[in-house]
């Protein structure tokens, strides 16, 4: 059953590329600059990170994404702005996604907060390999899909807003701007569909003791279908944190991790799927790593706390 269940999967996301969602990451909050430029260098230091997600265990072909960011704040002729490079590989049975992108963002002080402005640019590859057998089953013979390897590259866009005051913070975004045609020899010509972000969060003191809670909202569409993620995270000692996420129609994921006193971050989450492929998988594992650090460059003015934890 769950290989006919893969191969319904895999199908869709071939035949549907212009619905395609970007990929999932539960730790999305820890480094917003993956879905919004707009937050390169908002950390006010230098800042790397590395999500790895292993997605529905136990189930042969299933999504296994790797996201690599670095960003870093910048000062230049005066001009307070925030630059970064982002990698994703994304892969899904005979499906490969490979994106690679600069952002650039500008800070300005707009009442008692900071407004920003981030674009976004760079290349995105999508390659299928049509020897790949989905398996027990028999070599596919459905039109759509090549029958050798094939892959087409394109440019995409993405831009995004975010205004920042005291612990709160919201910022907007859409990725694939130009909603770019891919161009395959062996298939009809396809495009990725444009997405919109809205992302929320803010962070609560709680008077009397070292316990932080930041609770964050991010609302995903693509014009077509929404998916609405709910997360709380609780931070102890500006150091240990854990949390839980519910994401509509999807799963639920728990989370835990550290600051080490080097400035080191590491995260982890388990994701229960509750959707019909419960049955069919051993859950989803992410872990992220992350370092910041400075240099002695001049910082971007700061108009709120601790946002390594958001």
């Amino acid at each position: 059953m769950r290989k006919l269940i893969l191969l319904f999967v895999l199908l869709y996301s071939l035949t549907n590329i212009s619905a395609q969602q970007d990929p999932i990451l539960s730790h999305v909050f820890f480094d917003k600059v993956k879905i919004n430029p707009a937050f390169a260098g908002s950390e006010g230091d230098i800042c790397v990170g590395i999500i790895n997600r292993q997605q529905w265990m136990g189930f042969e072909g299933a999504p296994k994404t790797t996201a690599l960011n670095a960003n870093a704040p910048l000062n230049l002729l005066g001009v307070n702005s925030g630059v970064g490079i982002s990698i994703m590989d994304d892969r899904l049975g005979y499906e490969k996604n490979f994106r690679g992108s600069l952002q650039y963002a500008y800070f300005h002080n707009l009442g008692s907060g900071t407004l920003r402005l981030g674009v976004e640019g760079g290349i995105y590859n999508i390659a299928y390999d049509g020897t790949w057998i989905t398996p027990g089953q028999p070599a596919d013979t459905d039109p759509a899909i090549p029958a050798e390897k094939d892959n087409s590259m394109v440019f995409d866009m993405a831009f995004g807003m975010a205004y920042t005051v005291g612990d709160l913070f919201v910022g907007l975004s859409a990725t694939h701007l130009t909603q770019p045609n891919f161009k395959f020899t062996s298939t009809e010509q396809s495009h990725l569909k444009r997405h919109y972000y809205l992302m929320a969060g803010y962070n609560i003191q709680l008077s009397g003791s070292n316990l932080d809670l930041k609770p964050n909202l991010l609302i995903k569409s693509d014009a077509a279908s929404a998916q609405i993620t709910i997360n709380m995270i609780a931070l102890y000692n500006k150091k240990f944190w854990g949390g839980v996420s519910y994401r509509t129609t999807d799963a639920i994921d728990v989370m835990a991790g550290i600051e080490l006193f080097n400035g080191i971050k590491i995260g982890y989450s388990y994701g229960l799927n509750f959707s019909k492929l419960i049955n069919t998988n051993d859950g989803s594992h992410e872990i992220m790593l992350g370092y910041c650090f400075n240099i002695g460059f001049d910082k971007a003015p700061q108009k709120y706390r601790s946002v390594r934890f958001l």
